[in-house]
């Protein structure tokens, strides 16, 4: 519409005002879909038709249904027509609804309840198939209210959501108090995150705290093969954005997945840490998030000495855990087992239920054990792709924190704690694989090493090392980089995706840094003189130049595939005796196709 209003806006008059958003107002849906696999979990739901009504967004039409104090039943308007579109989708492809509820309307949730079951019934729905999402905006309700209103919502059987995460002044607050099933990271830090190490290191930090509290993240507008990339490095559980679909207003034209739009950016990282994991999962006993109180005690009889049970959504997907030791105090009391085991009043023991820790085994284990080994006191609940795959109790976390902490210890240098050479070759293997990214494979080595060791001994060689293995360590961290160490004075670094083009940028600068600082290390008669004699390799004596380093490296575009590891360890040994003929601290050489233009974005 133009720029003119229609006139029952100017007329304020709720009751055509109703009339017309149920008239004209539509929803669409848009998928969420796991990120390493691409299938779908959930759909959100989004206004549509607002401006055919005369508002510029959907923030201002609820804005003008609660001037008319009408925003409670605006919000029921978009939420029954999700609902509908919802019940239209497959039920095996269908996932959860994500339901965006205004924040004012939270203290009427007892409504807002009743409404959604009504609803569920008439439509063929579970409370269990909707998530509810709350946002800081517009939110009035003190803390215990807020947490009230939370706990009435998932006490029926709804989840909850935090949307727009990291934008406001108090969503740690919010976080601690709606304990929630999913946390939503706004497209802010999303949508630079390629080129923004901060905003990938905040990214990063989210994801992890929201895994230790139990809680599933969710990247929203993703829209480039990078950022996708970037979440997944990250350990983002879900994606939400263009790249894998637009919102769609006609439910047939959602797909039952998105596996060609997940892979486009890179294949899955493999790892072998699942197999590691499965040796320390328990087989214990599960519960249903509507499992009976009275079924829980008598399931308390049949495993006695055991405090800690997970609870699942019947989508599978873990809801957290229920203590015994949370319900002692009911089943001890004098009436507790006769109102449990009273089926008309219906407790279950979703009050009861508790986030805790998960371990998602199809990501590397390491980083998230050094995080929660000791802190889950509960022990934690392990995923395959979300999915719950088993329970590990707090001693079987010990346990495996250790043996992964010695594995490492094995596969690192044990003078610069850099992998060595098996991780080497597992970076290797994984740029045969994801052909679909960028990939930057470099090998780096200090040049004159062996006259400065014999000058001035092992201990100042083995400075030397640290320095650079320092240098390629902030590399590392700045860059999501991977640094290792081949043995000696020669090392690797290795990038995939958006992390290659700020990479190998600073490549050249790597030789300068080093030899700054590596300077400290010669008497001040020998900087001063700008190099040292020492015996060559035929035992004449030379004059050798302060150290310095040499890098060669490969970038490999997107599309082109090593026929084997051996073409890329070849190839980088040619491209350092080239640079050393040239008496260059960089060579670099680029293989692959001609860019395709649908893979621009992903570039280096």
């Amino acid at each position: 519409m133009g720029g003119e209003l229609p006139i029952w806006l100017h007329n304020f008059d709720s009751e055509q005002f109703l009339r017309a958003l149920e008239q004209q107002l539509a929803v669409a849906l848009q998928p969420i879909v796991d990120a390493s696999t691409g299938s779908v979990v959930a759909h959100e739901a989004l206004m549509r038709g607002f401006d055919d009504l005369g508002f510029p967004n959907p923030g201002a039409l609820l804005d003008s249904a609660a001037e008319r104090k009408r925003l409670f039943e605006a919000d029921c308007c978009v939420i029954s027509k999700a609902m509908i579109g919802r019940a239209h989708l497959c039920p095996a492809e269908a996932g959860h609804l994500f339901l965006n509820l205004d924040g004012r309307n939270l203290g009427q949730w007892r409504s807002l309840r009743t409404f959604l079951e009504l609803r569920c019934e008439q439509l063929g729905l579970g409370p269990h198939d909707l998530c509810i999402e709350l946002s800081e905006a517009h939110q009035p309700l003190e803390p215990e209210a807020f947490e009230e209103a939370v706990r009435g919502l998932r006490a029926a059987g709804f989840q909850i959501a935090i949307d727009d995460f990291g934008t406001g002044v108090s969503g740690m607050q919010m976080l601690y108090q709606a304990a929630p099933d999913f946390i939503k990271i706004d497209k802010f830090f999303i949508k630079s995150m390629p080129s923004d190490a901060k905003k990938r290191l905040l990214v990063g930090s989210i994801v992890d705290l929201a895994h230790t509290l139990g809680s599933r993240v969710i990247a929203e507008g993703v829209e480039t093969i990078e950022q996708l990339i970037c979440c997944r490095d990250a350990n983002c559980d879900l994606v939400q954005g263009y790249l894998i679909a637009r919102p769609a207003v006609d439910p047939s034209e959602l797909e039952s997945g998105y596996a060609d739009r997940i892979n486009a950016g890179a294949a899955p990282v493999e790892t072998s840490d699942g197999l590691m994991v499965d040796k320390f999962i328990e087989d214990v006993p599960t519960l249903q998030e509507d499992t009976l109180l009275a079924v829980f005690f008598d399931q308390l009889t049949r495993y006695p000495g055991r405090n800690v049970y997970p609870v699942l959504g019947h989508d599978g997907l873990p809801r957290g855990a229920v203590r015994e030791s949370d319900v002692k105090q009911l089943l001890h009391s004098p009436f507790g087992r006769d109102l449990a085991r009273n089926r008309s009043i219906g407790m279950t023991i979703r009050d009861f239920i508790r986030p805790i820790p998960t371990l998602e085994s199809t990501s590397p284990i390491a980083q998230r054990l050094d995080l929660i080994a000791d802190r889950a006191e509960d022990g934690v609940v392990v995923t395959n792709a979300l999915r719950y795959r088993g329970y590990m109790s707090s001693g079987a976390l010990l346990k495996l924190a250790n043996e992964v902490r010695l594995q490492q210890a094995t596969a690192q240098n044990p003078l610069t704690r850099l992998p060595g050479n098996s991780a080497i070759a597992g970076f290797l293997e994984r740029c045969m694989t994801h052909v679909a990214a960028p990939r930057l494979v470099a090998y780096i080595d200090i040049d004159h090493f062996k006259p400065f060791n014999d000058r001035y001994g092992f201990e100042m060689g083995d400075r030397a090392i640290l320095i650079l293995a320092s240098i390629l360590k902030s590399l590392e961290r700045d860059h999501a980089a991977f640094a290792g160490h081949i043995g000696g004075d020669d090392f690797f670094l290795g990038a995939d995706g958006p992390a290659c083009r700020p990479l190998a940028r600073i490549l050249e600068t790597i030789g300068e840094r080093f030899g700054h600082v590596a300077e400290s290390l010669y008497s001040p008669e020998d900087r001063a003189a700008g190099f040292i004699e020492g015996r060559a390799r035929d035992g004449t004596l030379t004059r050798f130049p302060l150290l310095s380093c040499t890098v060669a490296a490969l970038r490999l575009e997107p599309g082109y595939r090593p026929q084997a590891t051996l073409e890329l360890t070849t190839r980088l040994t040619k491209l350092k005796s080239l640079a050393r003929e040239r008496q260059a601290s960089l060579q670099m050489e680029t293989r692959g196709p001609a860019p395709d233009p649908a893979l621009a974005g992903a570039l280096s």
